[in-house]
């Protein structure tokens, strides 16, 4: 769960509407129409905010460039505390300016590092003091200016580049006095000459603060587009003993199943869950590199209802809950999901009524803007509360069984309970004060619109296991992590349970209360 000013979002929420122009009173007043309808629909302001460094321009104008964007940013009155996540092309397309891989070669040895600090330093001088910077983004699609190249010789100089960029980028920030992070951002594609860029094509973690990936809707689904096999109605299996064919595009895109199967596998076809042989990159493989890595994800770009594809699915609910899906499940951190609402590089823009997405716009706010935040027991009543605190009294009955021994019971539990959000620490802090009527366990229980793994951390005397004797909590130490979170994975949330051992401290007289009963890490929750 993220919070900002205007709202709680499952995960940290970002844009991009275009660019602001501080020196431009049209252009700027624009930007801030889209902005804040973009800010309305999702109920939340954007934390982060996509803008890029301009491949068209000579490198030597990159630190101007920079230095009149971060302005505009800084000045812009919609934009107060945002994060720059800020697209780095490793090549200049101005006139005259040599080939890709030239640059890459350039870049590694530090022909272009001066550049390179300028514009760190151009971000900090106008306030920015969390840069996100992403260099060579969407590497593996060769209309990008840094692709990585369809040899194995360029993906070399491409890497050797990335890893010297990074190098550079985060000693800049710390000569500036800023936190510099430096994500690599390929995207989700169905082919790639390139390969499959995180086997071909990966920095190395040292290198590396956070994965991305840019995930957008476009259909290009392997086969015949006169005889496309359909998933939904061939059984959902591959090579089906009855297959049956769509004879159009938009006949095969009509039916969600055969959307969802592609967003998951980009590259099946009949008989394959990958037909390019290696050379296409799911989200679910950006999702396992994060796992396997420890890093963050974060969706740099995300968008739906272009329609350049020929498949007609111009009003796309299916993509926004399919990918907030996947990401609830993912078991990963999630850093930001920034949304292309903008028809700049095709039709996505959705936020205006004049967009003609009611659908399209009406899922990209349920599923990730703004949510309510309650808290209630089984049979408790929230108060009311502002965003940033929570009380309630509480009632609970469950049972649980988490450590030694096991424990189960059902029975009242009468007292007081609070939560605090600290957006900082993307934590929430859970306080109890319970009076036990015996052996009874309390159960927590909460609903969470984010990551399926979590995890409690408690301290103090208020972290034990029941003494079935004395029926109280006795202290197990300082510290201890609970991880016995029942969760469910039911589509539209993931129920979570904490046990008695995650809220309740010990009776009073047996022991000081710690500060606070419980810290709850994850991508997002909310508690009903």
């Amino acid at each position: 769960m993220s919070q900002n000013a205007t709202g709680l979002t499952p995960f940290p929420l970002g844009v991009f509407v275009g660019n602001p122009n501080y020196y431009d009173l049209n252009e700027e007043a624009a930007f801030e129409t889209n902005f804040s309808a973009f800010s309305t629909l999702m109920g939340a302001k954007p934390q982060f905010l996509d803008q890029y460094a301009d491949q068209r321009l000579p490198i030597s104008q990159w630190v101007g460039q920079a230095s009149w964007n971060a302005a505009s940013v800084a000045q812009s009155p919609v934009l107060h505390n945002v994060t720059p996540v800020i697209g780095l092309p490793m090549t200049s397309t101005a006139p005259g300016s040599g080939n890709a891989d030239q640059f890459y070669r350039d870049f590694a040895v530090g022909k272009y590092d001066t550049v390179l600090k300028g514009m760190v330093k151009a971000w900090a001088d106008n306030g920015f003091t969390t840069q996100i910077w992403r260099p060579g983004w969407e590497m593996n699609i060769d209309t990008m200016p840094s692709y990585a190249g369809n040899d194995a010789a360029t993906r070399a100089d491409w890497v050797k580049a990335f890893q010297h960029v990074s190098t550079v980028l985060h000693a800049a920030g710390q000569a500036s006095g800023v936190s510099v992070q430096v994500m690599w951002n390929p995207s989700v594609v169905n082919y790639s000459q390139a390969g499959n860029v995180i086997q071909t094509a990966y920095p190395g973690n040292q290198y590396v603060d956070i994965i991305g990936a840019d995930v957008y809707a476009d259909l290009y689904p392997y086969g015949s587009y006169t005889h496309l096999y359909d998933w939904d109605k061939s059984g959902q299996v591959l090579n089906s003993t009855h297959p049956i064919f769509d004879t159009s595009l938009k006949q095969w895109a009509a039916d969600p199943v055969n959307l969802q199967h592609y967003y998951t596998n980009p590259a099946s076809n009949q008989w394959s869950l990958d037909g390019s042989v290696g050379h296409a990159t799911t989200l679910q493989q950006f999702i396992d590199l994060a796992k396997s890595t420890g890093k963050p994800l974060a969706i740099a770009e995300t968008g739906a209802g272009n329609t350049h594809d020929g498949a007609g699915v111009v009003d796309n609910p299916t993509f926004v809950k399919w990918l907030a899906q996947t990401l609830h499940q993912s078991g990963v951190k999630i850093s930001f999901v920034n949304i292309w609402d903008s028809n700049a590089g095709g039709k996505y823009e959705f936020s205006h009524s004049s967009d003609g997405k009611p659908l399209e716009a009406a899922a990209w706010a349920k599923y990730f803007g703004a949510l309510p935040l309650q808290t209630a027991a089984h049979s408790s009543v929230a108060t009311a509360a502002d965003v940033n605190h929570l009380a309630t009294g509480s009632a609970a009955s469950g049972s649980t069984v988490k450590n030694d021994p096991p424990h189960s019971g059902s029975a009242a539990v009468n007292g007081h309970g609070s939560i605090t959000i600290d957006p900082p620490h993307n934590e929430v802090h859970f306080n109890f004060a319970p009076v036990l009527d015996g052996s009874a366990a309390s159960l927590v229980t909460g609903r969470a619109a984010g990551n399926n793994t979590s995890s409690f951390q408690h301290a103090g005397a208020n972290s034990g296991y029941p003494d079935s004797s004395q029926n109280w909590l006795v202290s197990n130490g300082e510290h201890s992590n609970l991880i016995a979170l029942a969760n469910n994975d039911r589509s539209d949330h993931q129920s979570t349970a904490a046990g008695y051992d995650a809220a309740l401290g010990p009776p009073i007289g047996v022991g000081p209360a710690s500060g606070h009963d419980a810290q709850l890490h994850l991508g997002g929750f909310i508690i009903h």
